[in-house]
C-alpha cells in the first residue's frame, strides 16, 4: 500500500493541473504592470466607461420593469 500512495498522489495532482489547464482562460488577464503609464489611464478609462454603460442599461431594464408591473 505505501507504494501506491505516492503514485495515487501524483495521479491526482497531474488530475488536478490538467483540469486548472483545461478551465483557464486563454489570454491573460490585463495587468497594469505590463503596461506603459498611458495605456493603463486608456485601460482605467475604458473600464470607466463600460460600468459606466453597464449601470445604465441596469437602470434602463429596472424602469422598464417597473413601467411593466404597473399596468
Amino acid at each position: 500500500m505505501m507504494k501506491r500512495q505516492p503514485f495515487l498522489l501524483i495521479l491526482a495532482a497531474l488530475i488536478g493541473v490538467i483540469i486548472y489547464a483545461y478551465y483557464s482562460p486563454d489570454t491573460p488577464p490585463e495587468q497594469a504592470t505590463t503596461l506603459t503609464p498611458k495605456q493603463y489611464i486608456e485601460l482605467v478609462e475604458e473600464k470607466k466607461q463600460e460600468r459606466r454603460m453597464e449601470d445604465q442599461r441596469k437602470r434602463e431594464a429596472e424602469e422598464t420593469d417597473r413601467g411593466d408591473a404597473r399596468k
